[in-house]
């Protein structure tokens, strides 16, 4: 009977060793409110925030019917209106076949009252709202009532499961600052889970211990005692900081304090264990047979007379995987789904002319295979699904898959979902990642990296006249992932839609009076602009003085780097670099009046800026890059990073001194 309401299971396993950190206990009650917290109007630690997480507290256990409980208390303090969002809570459960339950959800908004003290406004029954998912899942709805800014809102329930194997991980950070977060997890020994903690902020507690536990019903039964021993793992963070977004990352939830919890495994009653987590050997092997997996790489009759048709006129290997990658990105369109397996068989992706990441991928491998060139699929986590924990060999981790082919002794990522995109180009979405081969032999990992460099040139030629009114020819060109989302965003736009806001011309105060967009049809050129603008006051004409910024095209625009700290590193992607070269030509009699300050700032290799200036008669020229040799920066150049943003923005902000020249005194020095 037991068998069959777990999810597999293992001897156990823990990944992290622990040690107690600076214990601490912190009892709260439900319903007990100081008076402290609620009278509190602002967060002095952060006045940016809109809400405080008070207290946060997970516990999972086993109860005496061997299911698995999990138990959650959460207390809220709502700073301004922006903090409602946190009084609105979705709760998802499986529910086909009765897997898991809601128990003992109670929801209550306290307020103060000068006269009367503490307000309390409990949630009703009737606002608590239950729909269907799908044929698996059950969502609860429930917002609290009485929200105001100065409310604590306090709720709590349990989810108990009948499926061992439904975990819940647990999160200590979220979008606001957390006063208190704590997560328990207390199992008989008998039944063991595997933990893995990660995050940048210091633990309060991290501790293990033994404990013992009564049980009675199906439990004791199984457990063969009532009085058990039990793994008790308790982890703790207190005073975190937000973790709001930030520019040049995975998925923010990668950089907040967690623990992840798995099943491990469970010993019979009679004697002898049974796993759950295995090994990634194990698991290559299963996907390996699986029949909407390895299965779906098949050379049939109809997959071999395409891959004969489209490589026709290719003679070499890498000729032939060109001619294929373009076939299949101008044939199936990709249904916009992340998938690890096949939807079906490659005859209905060529019937219906679409399929997911999957489905393509396995059809591209299949017509390689067919040409004679081989490759195996990589199975992975894009960057908004969050990094793998190589710890847990279990499927679900991973949400894509792509292909990777070795010709002329040289391995290839291809990923043919977008027909924007050459077969050298990646998606964004799988570039930094960990990725695991799936073929025979040694377990191999991968790390999916570009090794292309992104270009981005321009040339802004200016001439300016006495009356302040200037011409800018500009020349533009963009390559790999630039010249990608040009080509995405036209769908959309019209050509002089897009130069406007490139170029961000009437901000400017600039008129396009002609232009040209080039290599926008052909993925593997580069797309140009070349552009014509006018505008009668964009330099700053007074007397015989004129002030002129020439930078209309900025390498950058604004710092993206608000925070003033940050604990995680910046993770770019790829490498880029960006030349901008701007030619001024200087209305007749007139000269320059101020030198233009050269500039270098960089931080070691990793980025590097540089300005430069030269004048030859009429004529100025400046030149400046930005190169972004390094796609991973470390956090404890942050500052310096920050800092360098500055200095370019403030390299490229300083206006250029012209004034009339001085003709009667060069004359008396002759």
């Amino acid at each position: 009977m037991f068998l069959s309401r777990v999810f597999n299971l293992f001897v156990f396993c823990i990944i992290i060793n622990f040690t107690s950190l600076f214990p601490q206990n912190v009892s709260v009650q439900w319903g007990e409110i100081p008076i402290e917290d609620l009278s509190m109007t602002s967060f002095p630690a952060d006045t940016n925030a809109s809400a405080l997480i008070l207290y946060d507290y997970g516990e999972t256990t086993v109860n005496d019917d061997l299911d698995l409980v999990f138990y959650t208390h959460t207390r809220v303090k709502i700073l301004t209106q922006n903090g409602y969002d946190f009084g609105t809570h979705s709760i998802v459960i499986r529910s086909d076949k009765g897997t898991e339950r809601i128990e003992g959800l109670e929801a209550v908004t306290y307020n103060f009252n000068l006269t009367r003290g503490i307000d309390k406004y409990p949630l009703s029954k009737n606002d608590i709202f239950k729909e269907e998912v799908d044929d698996s899942r059950t969502r609860y709805r429930f917002t609290l009532p009485n929200l105001q800014p100065g409310s604590i809102i306090e709720y709590k329930y349990k989810i108990v499961s009948q499926n061992l194997g439904m975990t819940r991980d647990w999160i200590f950070q979220t979008s606001e600052p957390v006063r208190w977060s704590e997560y328990v997890l207390r199992t008989p020994k008998a039944i063991a889970f595997t933990t893995v903690a990660s995050g940048f902020e210091s633990w309060a507690v991290m501790a293990n211990e033994e404990v013992t536990q009564h049980f009675s019903g199906r439990a004791a039964s199984y457990l063969r005692k009532n009085i058990v021993h039990c793994n008790q793992y308790r982890y703790a963070v207190k005073d975190a900081p937000a973790m709001r977004d930030e520019p040049f990352i995975t998925t923010i939830d990668d950089y907040c304090n967690k623990v992840q919890v798995q099943l491990a495994g469970y010993a019979f009653a009679t004697g002898g264990k049974q796993e759950v987590l295995t090994s990634w050997q194990k698991l290559i092997e299963d996907l390996l047979d699986y029949k909407y997996f390895y299965d779906k790489l098949d050379v049939t009759g109809k997959i071999r007379d395409i891959a004969k048709e489209v490589t026709s006129e290719s003679s070499t290997p890498l000729e032939k995987l060109k001619a294929i990658y373009d076939w299949i990105t101008k044939s199936i369109v990709w249904t916009k789904e992340n998938r690890v397996y096949c939807s079906g068989d490659s005859d209905d992706v060529l019937k219906y002319k679409k399929g997911n990441s999957s489905d393509i991928t396995f059809l591209l491998l299949s017509l390689l295979k067919s040409a004679g060139i081989e490759g195996d699929p990589v199975i992975l986590s894009t960057r908004a699904n969050g990094k793998i924990v190589e710890a847990y060999p279990i499927i679900s981790q991973f949400n894509y898959v792509l292909a990777r082919v070795k010709i002329d002794g040289e391995y290839h990522f291809i990923d043919a979902t977008d027909p924007y995109r050459p077969y050298d180009l990646l998606p964004l979405k799988v570039l930094n990642v960990r990725g695991l081969v799936i073929k025979e032999g040694p377990i191999e990992w991968v790390t999916v990296t570009s090794e292309k460099v992104i270009h981005e040139k321009s040339l802004t030629s200016l001439t300016i006249n006495q009356d302040g009114s200037v011409i800018a020819r500009i020349e533009v060109q963009y390559s790999d992932y630039k010249s990608l989302n040009i080509r995405q965003n036209l769908e959309n736009k019209t050509d002089l839609d897009l130069i406007k806001e490139l170029l961000d011309v009437e901000a400017l105060g600039f008129t396009v009076d002609s232009f040209t967009v080039s290599g926008k049809d052909d993925i593997n050129k580069l797309i140009k602009l070349n552009v014509i603008l006018t505008s009668p006051t964009y330099a700053q004409a007074g007397g015989d003085m004129i002030y002129l910024n020439p930078y209309i095209l900025k390498t950058v625009k604004e710092n993206p780097f608000k925070a003033r700290n940050r604990k995680f590193p910046i993770d770019y992607s790829y490498l880029s670099t960006k030349t901008t070269v701007c030619l001024i030509r200087l209305p007749e009699n007139y000269e320059l009046k101020d030198n233009v300050n050269s500039k270098k700032t960089y931080i070691g290799k990793s980025i590097i800026y540089s300005k430069s200036a030269g004048i030859n008669g009429d004529q100025i020229q400046l030149l400046s890059k930005l190169e972004l040799n390094e796609q991973t920066i470390k956090q404890q150049f942050y500052e310096q990073l920050r800092a360098v943003y500055n200095q370019i923005i403030n390299a490229e902000s300083e206006l250029l001194v012209i004034g009339l020249k001085n003709i009667d005194a060069g004359r008396g020095n002759n």
